[in-house]
């Protein structure tokens, strides 16, 4: 299991414990879905996981997505 919380001046270390208690946690500075699915190793490049129908910008807020037939998400991506 995959998991990202990226990072921002809206978020704290006590909010991380609270929604990913005993889950690893990668920060990451990805402006886009593609770009992040390339950092975390899931898919070898943007252009693959936008064949792959993996496009746009990181949802804000929590979401859980399936980013491959093996790879299942958790994001945070504080927006407040």
């Amino acid at each position: 299991m995959d998991v990202n919380a990226a990072c921002g001046p809206n978020w704290t270390e006590r909010d991380l414990e609270v929604i990913f208690q005993d889950e690893h946690v990668q920060h990451s500075r990805a402006h886009d879905y593609p770009s992040l699915l390339v950092e975390l190793g899931i898919y070898p490049s943007t252009s693959a996981a936008r064949r792959a129908g993996r496009e746009g910008p990181i949802p804000k807020g929590y979401a859980e997505l399936r980013a491959s037939k093996k790879h299942f998400l958790f994001l945070w991506n504080p927006s407040e």
